[in-house]
Parts: structure tokens; C-alpha cells; sequence
């Protein structure tokens, strides 16, 4: 028998209180709390859960949020304009939920371990082909740039040929130049 390590996630969310404390013309402030009658339960919940199936919390880690306020006056064009925030959301987060994620020892047999050894290596040996396929259409990209590429006349007095930036005295080794740069992307490992 084969002892591997499983592992899962939960999230759990608790929701919020606005309790307002306040107010003056345009401003609403106050505070925000996590409910936590709710995360209590759901809290209790999972602790049953993970208990019964073996498991053992690893880590939990808080999700936190916050808000902001703002305030409107009326400025002289008769726009309203926001003029200010502070508090909540500068500061102030919340405990909105909690990631917990669990772990257990689970005991499989050997054939079991060798399905699993091979669809892992069915997932990695489909990943290759991916990321070589993906090579492929890359180099064909670079191969039609280059091939669409013109070796263009230059000078207007002296005969000058033109490949990426480069001149060449004549035609033939301009286009010598773009045959070396195809035959050496071909030529290049992928």
C-alpha cells in the first residue's frame, strides 16, 4: 500500500453588518462587521465535516474587504462633484470569509498508484505536444514574416539592395542574405 497526501479547500463566507452611525447632508458613515452568527456555523459545519472524514486543518487563512465612503457637494456649476472619503476601505478592512484548507493521509493500493502515475503521465505527455505544437505555429508565424520580408532597391544613384536595415551592394547578395536567415530559422531547434 501507498501513502499520498490529499488535499482540499474550503471557503467560507460570512457576509457583513453595515451599521450606520451617522450622517450629515450628503455623508452616510458607520461601520462595517463580519456576521459572525454565520460564520459560527458554517465554521462548526466543516470542523464536522473534515473531523469525520480524517481530515486536519492546515492553515486558514482570512478574506478580507472593506468600503469606501464619499461625499457630494454642489460646486458652483451646479455639478455634483465628490469631494472627499476617509474611514472604511483606507484602513478599515473586514473579515468577509475564510479560505481553510485541510490535508489527510490516504492509503491506495498499487494499481490504484500506477493509474494515477499514468494519467499523470498521459496530462504531462499532452502538455508536450501542446507546447510544441505551439513552437510549431510559432516558427511558421516568424517563417511568413521573414519570407513576406522584400529585398528592396536603396540607392538612387548606386545600385543598393536592402534586407532588414541591411544594404548590400547587389541583389544577388541581399537575397543570399534573406536565404541564410530562412535556411537558419528552418535549421533552429525547436
Amino acid at each position: 500500500m501507498t501513502r499520498i497526501i490529499e488535499s482540499c479547500t474550503r471557503r467560507l463566507h460570512c457576509g457583513y453588518r453595515n451599521e450606520d452611525t451617522g450622517s450629515k447632508g450628503d455623508a452616510v458613515w458607520g461601520h462595517i462587521a463580519p456576521d459572525r452568527s454565520t460564520l459560527d456555523e458554517q465554521m462548526a459545519e466543516l470542523v464536522a465535516e473534515l473531523t469525520e472524514g480524517g481530515w486536519e486543518i492546515k492553515s486558514v487563512t482570512p478574506l478580507t474587504a472593506s468600503y469606501y465612503y464619499a461625499a457630494s457637494q454642489y460646486s458652483v456649476s451646479l455639478d455634483r462633484t465628490n469631494w472627499g472619503g476617509y474611514g472604511v476601505g483606507y484602513g478599515a478592512p473586514y473579515t468577509e470569509g475564510l479560505v481553510v484548507m485541510a490535508q489527510r493521509w490516504v492509503e491506495i493500493s498499487e494499481a490504484q498508484q500506477a493509474e494515477r502515475d499514468r494519467e499523470k503521465a498521459q496530462r504531462q505527455a499532452a502538455e508536450a505536444a501542446a507546447a510544441l505544437e505551439a513552437k510549431r505555429e510559432q516558427r511558421q508565424g516568424e517563417l511568413a514574416r521573414l519570407t513576406a520580408e522584400p529585398v528592396t532597391k536603396a540607392g538612387l544613384l548606386r545600385d543598393k539592395w536592402r534586407f532588414r536595415s541591411q544594404d548590400y551592394p547587389t541583389e544577388a547578395l541581399a537575397q543570399g542574405a534573406k536565404d541564410a536567415a530562412l535556411k537558419a530559422l528552418r535549421e533552429r531547434p525547436l
